[in-house]
């Protein structure tokens, strides 16, 4: 058994790192692409929301796929989904082809990320806060080094071939994945008794929250490196700015959740948010000044959220099935506000002609979230959800 959770982790994290790539990789070759196959705003806006929209729809309708398929199955066609949509990059020729292969490339991370949360949380059971943080780390490790090899894979191979490159760990995820061959317990998931989440204020205010955290990184992956592009970095510098950030985002997720004692993740999400908020105002008022302190400080931050986040939904409902519901509605609801983030960005940039507006607007945002998150005290969990835990 031991052996075989081993192997289980291996799989989890080869198949976290490989589901930022498809958009991290782009926003430090934004330059060369508007060069190369005159890419529009409109896209480069696009190109981040496309895929956080399709994971929001696919988690939408994932009672029905985790209740019909296996979670091995579903792992597999998602990874196939998006070893089509990086192989397919390496004949773009056309900014809005390029936006098209977001689609299958969103849908199938979509897939897999759906499928996580309730297998960690059967299959590792009192584990699970440690292994979501995993998970989560090397969502974010892909992210990050999708943004720092970027621009070293395009000065040698072109940025087709860049972008297109990613397909190759993905292959090696599909063959460890069938290299499992024992289905985990949490291959299939029954439907739980509960009332519809559509109906439910906190399930709004969870899916809210996951969200606004996630589209702060949503914005900060799409423009961060074409600011410090435009204040006169190289792509390769901007990328590496990026890069570590998310670095930053790795340490957070594996760190924070493995402090969370008790059942009130208050005090360390509200480290998070001020964590955030003291990067933002950084990027909005003294940029040139310690920009990698902001990087790292921000990214942090937005790190330790996302694991929180989950763990927090989780806590909300007793039975695993459930509670692996709560999540992919949460998630569903918020990566599709997630993903509108870097695209109001943008177009927020493109009407004033500067970033101040982009940055300023996320720090708002963030001081919104402190207000929010502060209502999540545990004794609101039942009262929130008592016809499901009764």
């Amino acid at each position: 058994m031991k052996r075989e959770n081993n192997l289980l982790l291996a799989a989890l994290v080869l198949a976290g790192l490989n589901m930022r790539p498809l958009m991290t990789s782009v926003s430090p070759l934004l330059g060369q692409l508007r060069q190369s196959i005159g890419l529009s705003p409109l896209a480069a806006s696009l190109l981040p929301a496309v895929p956080m929209m399709m994971m929001g729809a696919i988690a939408l309708i994932s009672a029905p796929l985790m209740q019909r398929f296996a979670v091995r199955r579903l792992l597999l066609g998602g990874l196939l989904l998006l070893l089509l949509a990086l192989v397919s990059r390496l004949f773009v020729t056309d900014g809005r082809w390029l936006v098209l292969t977001a689609v299958p490339g969103g849908a199938g991370i979509g897939i897999v990320q759906m499928s996580m949360p309730g297998l960690i949380r059967q299959r590792f059971g009192s584990r699970s806060a440690g292994v979501t943080g995993l998970w989560a780390a090397a969502l974010m490790g892909g992210g990050g080094i999708g943004a720092a090899i970027s621009p070293w894979l395009s000065a040698h191979s072109g940025w087709q071939g860049a972008l297109s490159s990613w397909a190759l760990p993905v292959v090696l995820a599909i063959l460890l994945w069938l290299f499992i061959t024992t289905t985990p317990p949490a291959a299939r998931t029954e439907a739980a008794e509960m009332p519809s989440l559509w109906r439910k204020t906190r399930a709004w205010t969870l899916a809210l929250s996951f969200g606004l955290v996630n589209g702060g990184y949503a914005i900060c992956v799409a423009w961060l490196p074409d600011f410090y592009h435009q204040l006169g970095w190289s792509a390769q510098a901007s990328g590496s700015l990026l890069g570590m950030m998310i670095g930053c985002q790795v340490t957070g997720a594996l760190l924070l959740p493995l402090l969370a004692r008790g059942r009130d993740r208050r005090p360390l999400l509200l480290l998070t948010l001020l964590m955030q908020f003291s990067g933002m105002l950084g990027f909005l008022f003294a940029p040139q000044l310690a920009p990698w302190l902001w990087a790292g400080i921000a990214g942090f931050g937005l790190g330790g959220a996302f694991p929180l986040a989950l763990v927090l939904a989780l806590d909300h409902l007793e039975q695993p099935q459930a509670g692996a519901r709560l999540v992919a509605f949460m998630q569903g609801v918020g990566f599709i506000i997630a993903g509108s983030m870097p695209f109001i960005a943008g177009q927020l940039h493109a009407f004033t002609g500067h970033f101040t507006s982009v940055w300023g607007l996320q720090a708002a945002i963030t001081l919104l979230l402190i207000g929010l998150n502060l209502r999540f005290h545990p004794r609101s969990y039942q009262r929130s959800f008592s016809r499901v835990n009764r």
